[in-house]
């Protein structure tokens, strides 16, 4: 019976750490990932547009992914790392549709939508974090220029 309770624990923890977040403690960055059917042209536009918020997205820590059905992933490392059907799951992602999710640096999930990103809501989302409240205080953004 330990035996199996074992394996089962095992395999348990073994799905959870090939999925993106490993969900433990504070993270370093917060991460936008955008799922997506195929690399089609939402998926290119989230891209340019990500290129286009560089800097506002480096200032808040925020890592942009893109993990689609047919497994593109941009940055391409990441199918290397990730078990992507996995994170389709755990993110509770409907298949054939765009769906983009904000994870903040505590790993949980706070803000969720469709094809098109706002930009400006997902900073304005960031930037009233308490732990965004706090980075805000200690530095001025290279942003503004």
């Amino acid at each position: 019976m330990r035996y199996f309770l074992g394996m089962m624990l095992l395999v348990i923890s073994t799905h959870y750490s090939l999925a993106y977040p490993v969900h433990s403690g504070q993270w370093t960055h917060r991460s936008v990932i955008y799922f997506a059917p195929s690399n089609d042209e939402h998926v290119k536009q989230f891209l340019l547009e990500s290129i286009i918020n560089d800097c506002n997205l480096e200032e808040r820590d925020i890592v942009t992914l893109v993990i689609t059905e047919d497994g593109y992933t941009a940055p391409s490392w990441i199918k290397e790392i990730f078990d992507l059907r996995q994170m389709f799951l755990i993110y509770g992602v409907t298949p054939g549709k765009h769906t983009a999710i904000l994870i903040g640096k505590d790993g949980a999930e706070k803000l969720r939508w469709g094809k098109e990103t706002n930009w400006e809501s997902v900073m304005k989302t960031v930037d009233l974090m308490p732990m965004r409240q706090k980075e805000m205080e200690k530095r001025t953004s290279p942003c503004l220029a």
